[in-house]
């Protein structure tokens, strides 16, 4: 498997939770590979890497210990999807920078420093506190 294979394997088994950058994976490959738990070898002009008998060991210790894979861990609530949200914003306004008019990066600029004061906001109201008269939770009174 390459780099970019390996990429979309990652997002895929974790439901769009988890999608590594390419700066990320290769140098962590790279770790791999020294440390003797993935080979590589260029083939049609990709680099592609397969684990070793000692990687295989390591996984099938990780696996008798418990340790579950990333893309496995189902308390990760809704992060994916904030994670989503996130990166459906950054193409738009990755659009405007590019392509925009000066008005509409103007009115960009306002809109993600709006938002960002909005997502301080959330942080500062604290965690959500149940309600006691059995309707959905609500986040601290700020006086508002």
């Amino acid at each position: 498997m390459h780099g970019y294979e390996l990429i979309s394997a990652l997002e895929e088994r974790s439901g769009g939770r988890w999608k590594p950058s390419p700066g990320s994976v290769y140098p962590a490959l790279g770790r791999l590979e020294h440390r003797g738990l993935i080979s590589s070898t260029d083939a049609d002009g990709k680099r592609r890497f397969e684990l070793t008998d000692a990687g295989r060991t390591r996984v099938a210790e990780q696996r008798e210990a418990g340790v579950e894979a990333p893309w496995d861990d189902h308390g990760l609530g809704h992060h994916g999807d904030l994670r989503r949200a996130v990166s459906e914003l950054t193409g738009p306004a990755r659009q405007i920078g590019r392509f925009g008019t000066p008005t509409q990066i103007s009115a960009a600029v306002t809109v993600v420093k709006d938002a960002t004061a909005r997502l301080y906001r959330i942080l500062a109201d604290g965690p959500e506190e149940p309600s006691t008269d059995g309707e959905s939770p609500t986040a601290p009174d700020d006086g508002d």
